[in-house]
Formats: structure tokens, C-alpha cells, sequence
């Protein structure tokens, strides 16, 4: 989980909204966003690896990637792929615990309100993003295909 929370670009992706939230970018600034010592961004970049290791690991697994953490899971506890699943899931679910706290004690952080947000709404994209199956990778999905048109190009009737 070292690896795995900043393989996945997460951190990448919020050091450029925060670069939006800020009036000011300094070497200073940019310390104070150290990976290691934002917690939001961590269990934000955990929830889109865990998601989308969930989905993406058989397909990705037959093209020759490496293992994700489902496959991890299995090698070093013998679990079974139905247990890794609820494993990961549970991860997931511990990990909305901490973003959730994170919320709840904001006053604490030196962080901008709108990147906490940012931070948290790339968490909920990622499990919207995979909720029925790779939504990314293989975009043929229909109802990937269908909210990402309902966002963008389909009108709100107005009736």
C-alpha cells in the first residue's frame, strides 16, 4: 500500500488543484502539501487504487500487468478471490472512515477548504467511475457511457 496509493497519480492529480486553491505557490506551500503528511490525499489516492484494482485486475492480469492488491492479498494469506474481494471492499470502506474524520476535523488542517473537497470528490468519482465494472479502460460500458453523456452532452429536459 506504499506504492500503491501513489502509483495510481491520485497525489499527481491534487497537486495540481491545489495549485488552483492557493493565491500564493511557494516552496513553503508546497512543503506543507508533502504527501506523506496530507492525510486527505492519501486516503483519497487509496480509494481510487483499492476501486479500481477491484474492477480492473482480471483484465489488466491478462494483458500481462502486474498484480494488484487483490492478488497481493491472496499470495500472502491464502484467501480466496471472493475473501480478497471483501477484504479490499472493507479497505475501502475504512478508509471513507478516515476521509470522513478528515472532514469532521478540518478546522486543524492548513489545508484549503475547496482541495479538502477536491480531494474527497476524486474518491467518490473513482467508485462512480468503476461501480459497474471498468468504466475507464473499457469504455463500452453502457452505463459508464450513459452518466458521462447525462454530464456533458444529453440536455436537462426543462419541463
Amino acid at each position: 500500500m506504499r506504492n500503491a496509493w501513489i502509483s495510481i497519480s491520485a497525489p499527481t492529480m491534487l497537486v495540481h488543484f491545489y495549485c488552483i486553491f492557493c493565491d500564493q505557490i511557494s516552496s513553503q506551500v508546497l512543503e506543507t502539501l508533502s504527501l506523506h503528511r496530507q492525510h486527505v490525499v492519501r486516503c483519497s489516492a487509496i480509494v481510487l487504487r483499492l476501486t479500481n484494482d477491484l474492477v480492473t485486475s482480471p483484465d489488466e492480469l491478462k494483458r500481462g500487468d502486474v498484480l494488484k492488491s487483490l492478488q497481493c492479498y491472496m499470495n500472502e494469506t491464502g484467501a480466496s478471490e471472493e475473501e480478497a474481494c471483501t477484504y479490499v471492499q472493507q479497505m475501502i470502506s475504512d478508509t471513507w472512515n478516515e476521509m470522513n474524520y478528515e472532514m469532521i476535523s478540518h478546522d486543524s488542517s492548513s489545508l484549503p477548504w475547496g482541495f479538502v473537497e477536491a480531494a474527497i470528490n476524486l474518491a467518490r468519482m473513482s467508485q462512480c467511475m468503476y461501480q459497474y465494472g471498468d468504466g475507464h479502460g473499457c469504455p463500452d460500458k453502457a452505463k459508464t457511457v450513459d452518466r458521462v453523456l447525462s454530464l456533458f452532452v444529453n440536455h436537462v429536459p426543462l419541463d
